[in-house]
């Protein structure tokens, strides 16, 4: 079993925060629905932390899976 990762992502506006979210939902489905990641894996994926770093009046989205996983939601958004 692979080490977990976490990534962070910077966010300015509450929006982008529903669009990225929407985003890693629907490719943590796909990967699921392709059998790329097993049930445990999805469920533990989708909780996704946000921190509101109140220094740089910043929320920030960490997001939770393995480096694979995260390389490939990478590459979706690219």
């Amino acid at each position: 079993m692979e080490a977990e990762k976490v990534i962070s992502v910077p966010i300015k506006e509450l929006p982008h925060l529903k669009v990225i979210l929407a985003g890693w939902y629907n490719f943590l489905k796909d990967s699921y629905d392709q059998k790329a990641i097993d049930a445990n894996a999805f469920k533990d994926s989708l909780k996704t932390n946000v921190v509101y770093n109140i220094d740089s009046d910043q929320i920030e989205l960490l997001l939770s899976g393995t480096e694979q996983l995260l390389q490939n939601f990478r590459k979706k958004l690219s």
